[in-house]
């Protein structure tokens, strides 16, 4: 086997196009040139990617300036569809955002990130920067936490070196011999709590969707701290949380014909 060979060897070009692609989407839209003054590539150098882009309907060009096109939604909504989690879940998620009036989240891991998958919204919900297919660090999420406690010890410490665990807000949890215990103790719970650790005043209550024993992702419920209290957390949304979460993964156990 020659250098360069082998399961982690990676393509320059493709590495430039997806850097490309990403550049174009923090910006919304954007010029060649604003391009060229956000990346270490020659104007010609990114002009001929996008122009490859645009000819197979991935980037649309508008006067002077590139956009991405709907094909990245095409793709992603035919990922998204491939989860059973996804395509049974939704309307049990809709009933949970329904019956507490606040944000639910179906969240699963890719990659050692958390994947905002599904989102529905309840008559008081709060809108936030989460959008469906964001991705954010597990270690600050109340579904995060939960798809932690139900990974294999070797599989979270490799998430943990990967990812590190920064700090978002005072007190999100940067310990890994913090984390270890509280995810000990969500095993034991069977919940978990996101107590400000993404977005200083606001609190998320998460349980597990459990399939054939293994974690196929996590449900929660979100909304301000300050309306979202501890107490209302436990006594009125936990018992609607495991409801849902319970039907989720019957209906994924013994799904409908």
């Amino acid at each position: 086997m020659t250098p360069g060979d082998g399961p982690n060897r990676r393509v320059k070009t493709t590495d430039t196009v997806v850097e490309i692609v990403g550049t174009l989407q923090s910006m919304n839209s954007a010029t060649l040139a604003e391009l060229a003054a956000e990346l270490p590539y020659a104007k010609s150098t990114i002009h001929s990617h996008l122009a490859t882009l645009e000819s197979n309907e991935y980037v649309v060009q508008r006067e002077d300036e590139y956009e991405l096109g709907l094909k990245f939604l095409e793709h992603g909504m035919f990922v998204k569809d491939t989860y059973q989690i996804s395509r049974i879940g939704a309307p049990i998620l809709e009933d949970l955002a329904e019956a507490t009036g606040e944000v639910a989240w179906t969240i699963v891991e890719e990659h050692g990130k958390a994947v905002y998958l599904d989102k529905a919204m309840g008559d008081n919900a709060v809108q936030t920067h989460a959008r469906v297919g964001g991705r954010a660090r597990l270690h600050h999420l109340a579904t995060g936490k939960l798809i932690l406690a139900y990974l294999p010890d070797e599989r979270v410490r490799e998430i943990i070196d990967r990812h590190g665990l920064p700090e978002l807000t005072p007190h999100t949890i940067t310990d890994p011999a913090e984390l270890r215990e509280e995810l000990e103790q969500i095993r034991a719970d069977g919940i978990a709590l996101n107590n400000k650790e993404t977005i200083d005043g606001v609190r998320a209550i998460g349980a597990p969707v459990l399939n054939d024993g293994s974690i196929a992702g996590a449900l929660c419920v979100s909304g301000p701290a300050n309306r979202l209290t501890v107490g209302r957390c436990h006594d009125e949304i936990k018992p609607k949380l495991l409801e849902a979460t319970n039907e989720l993964e019957l209906t994924l156990q013994y799904p409908p014909n």
